[in-house]
């Protein structure tokens, strides 16, 4: 079964404000790469890489350092996970 997008449960998308984002940031990078890592190398199943959860990634990263380009920690996510995917 699968679990109901935000939009049909009615939890709204909120920006956080300038103030949080910097404290939510970490996370987020952090999850980018858990992401990437499993794509790049999974930890279960028939498909040692499995490319749509890689590519995901990539291209959180890729939206994130344009989001952010003055944010040194999203630059270097973004450029381990092109050099890795490489």
């Amino acid at each position: 079964m699968t679990a109901p997008s935000s939009a049909v449960a009615a939890i709204p998308f909120r920006v956080p404000p300038a103030d949080a984002l910097a404290e939510r940031i970490d996370a987020v990078l952090a999850v980018i790469y858990l992401v990437f890592n499993e794509g790049y190398a999974a930890s279960a199943g028939a498909a040692p890489i499995r490319v749509e959860l890689a590519d995901e990634a990539l291209r959180l990263a890729h939206l994130t350092a344009r989001l952010l380009p003055d944010d040194p920690e999203a630059l270097g996510l973004l450029a381990l996970l092109l050099l890795t995917d490489a």
